[in-house]
């Protein structure tokens, strides 16, 4: 199992075909109670997530999880204490969530991913690119409706891509990369065009 932040879901329900996304994961994926309650919060700003995962939820695609008794002391030691230190509840939730039930935890944020890494050393930790550049789900689509769902998810949730991921992306949605800005400037920017702002910045 998969245990994913409300980021996550947002991305996926970006793409426009999260339950073909879904379907074709080797692995379940699943949601805390706290982070579906971050995306009801969504609704009255107009952000249409929570409506996508009810949706997926009445199609037997996914499943929420409830923060337990037994997650109490590892949630409240996320959230407690400094800011450096802390994550908002959704993060939290998910991260100790999936570490009582030795699932991968799937979150976007750095801060949260480099506190597990601290702190959870144990814990498989993965990102949205990391599910939605998975052979299986690669397969279930064609090329070019592929391409457009990541683009979907790059341009309407500014889905985040790891500099590990970046070149694959941009391979994948081609010069439509250029207008997105969640992937580093580093690797969206040309080289060429990258000399040429640096020189006018001189």
């Amino acid at each position: 199992m998969m245990v994913a932040d409300a980021s996550v879901w947002i991305n996926l329900a970006a793409t426009g075909v999260s339950h073909r996304i879904l379907q074709s994961l080797p692995t379940p994926l699943a949601i805390t109670d706290v982070a579906l309650g971050e995306l009801e919060r969504g609704r009255p700003k107009g952000r249409r997530a929570a409506d996508e995962v009810a949706t997926l939820l009445q199609m037997g695609l996914t499943q929420v999880i409830p923060l337990t008794a037994e997650d109490e002391a590892l949630f409240l030691s996320m959230v407690a204490g400094p800011a450096s230190e802390t994550l908002d509840d959704g993060e939290a939730a998910t991260l100790a969530c999936a570490a009582r039930l030795g699932a991968s935890a799937v979150i976007d944020e750095r801060k949260a991913t480099g506190l597990a890494a601290r702190r959870l050393a144990a814990l498989s930790v993965c990102c949205t690119c990391d599910l939605l550049l998975g052979p299986d789900v690669r397969a279930a689509f064609g090329s070019v409706e592929f391409a457009d769902a990541v683009y979907a998810a790059l341009t309407n949730a500014r889905m985040r891509v790891p500099d590990g991921h970046a070149a694959a992306i941009i391979d994948l949605v081609g010069d439509r990369a250029a207008s997105c800005l969640s992937i580093p400037a580093r690797f969206r920017i040309p080289a060429r065009v990258a000399d040429k702002l640096v020189e006018a910045g001189n």
